[in-house]
Parts: C-alpha cells; structure tokens; sequence
C-alpha cells in the first residue's frame, strides 16, 4: 500500500490512480468534511454527505492534477471544492432565496457540542463575501479556507503558512471582522476555537 505522502504528491503531478487510492484512503475524512459543509448548508441544498463526496471526486478527477503537496494542503483542496458544490447546488435551486440562518462551525465542533463561528444568513452572501476577502487579502482567506472550511487546527494551519499559532488566531479574528463587515453582520462574536 502506498503511503499518504507519496500518494498525495504523485497526485499533485496528475496521477489518476494515486488520486483515486488518496481519495479511497482519506474517504472517511472526505465524508465527515462533506457532513460539516452540509450542516453549514442548513440542510438546503438536497444533497447528502456521500452524494457530495462522490461529485467533489468527480471534479477533482476532471482536472489534470490536484492542489497542494501535503496532506494538509489537499484537505483544503478537497474543502475548498465540496464547498463550491454545495454553492453550486444552493445557486442552481434558488438564487434569490436566503439560507435561512446559516451556522458556520468549524470542524473541531463538528462532533462535539456546536458552538458558531460565525452567523450567516445565506451561502450565495457568504461566498460573495469570501471572494471579496480573497481580494483584499489572499493569506486571510487561506486560513479561512483551511481552519473552517477544512478543519484544520490553528497549528496545522500555522505550519502550512509558516506562522505562529498566535498569528493564525490573530489573522481569523481580522477575517472574521472582514467577513462580518461584508455580510452585514457588525455585531462582535467569539471565535470558535
């Protein structure tokens, strides 16, 4: 059996087969990703935890080579993706109507008691606002992407950019501002550890 490592970077450089065990492999993780995306969905989009994992499958398969080298930059690949699904599915059904009190958590409280990282009242204003983050500032929204949309730790995450835990901490609370300034949401809220 070939190791994650080996299979994440033969992936990175377009390996279909090293994609397709990486995927098999990892498809526990993938799954409870995909159950997290669609919780902060609210149970809209009509999709259920396998059928998304299959279709994020599907797209990275489309594409000659996945992103990242390391395992912790293929999760906010594969995050990354679910998420644009589920914005898909969400656009497609109704764009005009709202998501009806969006919860983002981040993984770490998937599984344990939820405790909100930021309110949202639809996906179609959350990706609006994430775009607009991503202008702004390229390395906020990366650790957007990999601590709540990819369940990373703050250390993972501090690690994959090179920076402290404390940065990262620091760098969510200014997203997070950011991200609240852009969707209305001038109320200050914890951030969820």
């Amino acid at each position: 059996m070939n190791s994650e490592a080996n299979l994440v970077q033969r992936a990175a450089v377009g390996d279909a087969d090293a994609m397709r065990d990486l995927f098999s492999q990892l498809y526990p993780d993938i799954k409870r990703l995909a159950r997290v995306r669609l919780a902060q969905a609210g149970g809209v989009t009509g999709l259920n935890a396998t059928a998304l994992v299959h279709e994020g499958f599907m797209r990275m398969a489309e594409h000659e080579a996945l992103q990242g080298e390391t395992r912790l930059q293929f999760f906010a690949y594969v995050g990354k993706v679910l998420r644009s699904i589920v914005i898909d599915f969400v656009r497609e059904r109704d764009a005009e109507k709202r998501g009806g009190g969006i919860t983002l958590l981040t993984m770490s409280h998937a599984d344990a008691s939820p405790a909100s990282w930021m309110e949202v009242g639809s996906l179609i204003d959350l990706d609006r606002a994430l775009d607009e983050l991503k202008a702004l500032d390229l390395r906020l929204y990366q650790i957007i992407e990999m601590h709540v949309f990819s369940g990373l730790t703050c250390t993972e995450v501090g690690a994959e950019l090179g920076v402290t835990e404390r940065t990262v901490n620091r760098e969510l609370m200014k997203a997070r501002a950011l991200l609240s300034r852009a969707l209305g949401n001038e109320r200050s809220e914890k951030i969820g550890a």
